[in-house]
């Protein structure tokens, strides 16, 4: 036990409040006060009050009063601790030479279990950065960054939760600064999980409003994705989950002013060589979707590429796998079936890097004619499924909700690859017609009409979702499509994704079957 007595501390408690303009005259009964946190219940009650209250008075022992009440905040008695947790921001108030060491301590009981006491701990750090922005928003990162910590995911979901949204006039630009500079210091260390959450947190601040915020965000990405780094897509490493994701992520912020080259020239040169280990992977077919999804909306603002041909050919070879030639037999009605989605992304990706290398269709006459020969074929198949679609009845009751749909949905798919087909039949060949991708679109009806995912007709393949963190919150719908695509799950990069596949293909003129969604 130390200090004094319930009874003379509410007699010093009297004295102070009396003392006016002379209350400096009396740091000794002031100093008791502080030695009665170490006393019994009631005294360590009133006597946190009593240094509250009084703390500005006495300059020369605010170290010893601080420390006091830190030591009040982890008593065994919740009571007792709950009053020191609520001392702490006033101690600020007074002096905010302190909020730095509060906001230390703060951060470090975000770990508390008890619900009571942690939105306390919660509701003493918004009071802290009503007083101190700065020294909290440090402290936080500085917990967050401290790897083997056990309370950083509780530092990470304080900022996520509170600090995100909060009002300008405790956000100010100096003080989001400091989160900008924080939040870019730990990308680059964190897991996939965090890095996602980070990422998102950032793009909230005024940094994804210039061309030059957004390059920084491309740039994080292009460093997080290990673009230097050669491509192995197997179901041991999580590569392919971190270039999806790092893409999802930055791809609403390509322009002119900030291009896409890096991830352009990546994907073709190391990626679409391994397409077929990609489909191979678990859920590959959604995979290897969501990738040429990417590359198609990546192509839209690559820069000048250095030498285009090596990686155009890339793509022509992928579309070659996808286009196949006419058969030799002419009696053979029955068409093989057409992935049109996947050859939408590709035609557009070709369409718009092969502006770059115009002679890459007519240095070699035979390879146009070749090329010219599959183009007419596909776009055989693409108006063979435009008129299967088109004499279907809606009002049908026996069609699905996915045959309904498919309805909506194909026909730009379809009008899309033939325009772009019509360009390249010019003599040279064109590029430039502008089309909208099918699956932009898409997104725009998801987000004003949302539908359940269902499986679709022909090849079923299971809808892909989970929490975007692990605090809860839900991924948001992805900017390629308008539908969950990859969103790693907490810890890690993981190898599951959340997509809805491909454009259906057809067998024949008026058989429809296995449009992947």
């Amino acid at each position: 036990m130390g200090g004094v007595s319930f009874d003379k501390l509410y007699d010093i408690y009297n004295i102070l409040s009396d003392a006016k303009d002379k209350i400096g005259e009396h740091s000794r009964e002031y100093l008791d006060a502080i030695e009665s946190t170490k006393g019994g219940e009631k005294e360590k009650k009133l006597a946190t009050q009593i240094i509250t209250n009084f703390f500005k008075h006495f300059p020369t022992l605010q170290d010893q009063a601080v420390e006091a009440i830190i030591d009040i905040c982890e008593d065994i008695d919740t009571t007792i601790q709950i009053a020191g947790l609520k001392a702490l921001p006033s101690l600020c108030k007074d002096n905010n030479t302190y909020t730095g060491k509060v906001a230390d301590i703060l951060a470090q009981l975000l770990q508390l279990d008890d619900p009571q006491e942690y939105n306390i701990v919660c509701n003493s750090l918004m009071q802290l950065m009503q007083i101190d922005a700065k020294s909290v928003i440090k402290n936080l990162f500085r917990q967050i960054n401290e790897r083997d910590s056990d309370i950083r995911d509780k530092c990470l979901k304080f900022l996520l939760t509170k600090v995100k949204g909060m009002d300008k006039t405790i956000i100010s630009p100096e003080v989001e600064d400091i989160i900008i500079t924080e939040t870019k210091n730990s990308l680059t260390s964190i897991s996939g999980q965090e890095y996602v959450e980070l990422i998102n947190f950032l793009k909230s601040t005024r940094v994804s409003q210039s061309f030059t915020g957004q390059q920084d965000l491309v740039n994080i990405a292009v460093e997080k994705a290990e673009l230097h780094k050669d491509f192995h897509p197997t179901e041991q490493n999580t590569q392919m989950d971190k270039l999806l994701t790092c893409i999802k992520l930055v791809i609403p912020y390509f322009s002119a002013k900030v291009d896409s080259t890096k991830f352009v020239i990546y994907i073709c040169d190391k990626v679409l060589p391994n397409f077929e280990e990609i489909g191979k992977l678990e859920k590959g077919e959604l995979l290897q979707l969501a990738i040429l999804r990417q590359l198609a909306e990546l192509s839209t603002n690559c820069g000048q590429l250095d030498n285009p041909s090596l990686y155009v050919v890339q793509i022509y070879q992928k579309l070659k796998d996808y286009m196949p030639p006419p058969p030799e037999d002419t009696t053979n009605i029955t068409m093989p079936i057409l992935e049109f989605s996947l050859v939408e992304c590709l035609l557009y990706a070709f369409h718009r890097l092969a502006r770059q290398c115009p002679d890459f269709l007519t240095h070699d006459q035979q390879v146009l004619k070749e090329f010219r020969a599959r183009l007419t074929y596909f776009a055989r198949g693409a108006q063979g499924c435009s008129k299967a679609l088109s004499n279907l009845d809606v009002n049908n009751k026996t069609l699905t909700d996915e045959d309904k749909k498919t309805k909506t949905v194909a026909p730009k798919v379809l009008n899309n690859i033939n325009t772009l087909i019509r360009d390249l039949f010019y003599h040279p060949p064109k590029y430039q017609c502008v089309v909208k991708l099918s699956f932009k679109t898409e997104e725009t009806i998801a987000k004003t009409t949302p539908e359940k995912t269902t499986s679709p007709v022909g090849k079923r393949h299971t809808p892909i979702t989970f929490e975007s963190n692990g605090s809860g919150l839900q991924s948001k719908q992805s900017r390629t499509d308008g539908v969950q695509l990859y969103t790693p799950p907490s810890g890690k990069f993981s190898s599951t994704f959340s997509s809805r596949g491909r454009g259906r293909g057809a067998r024949g003129r008026g058989n429809i079957r296995s449009w992947r969604k």
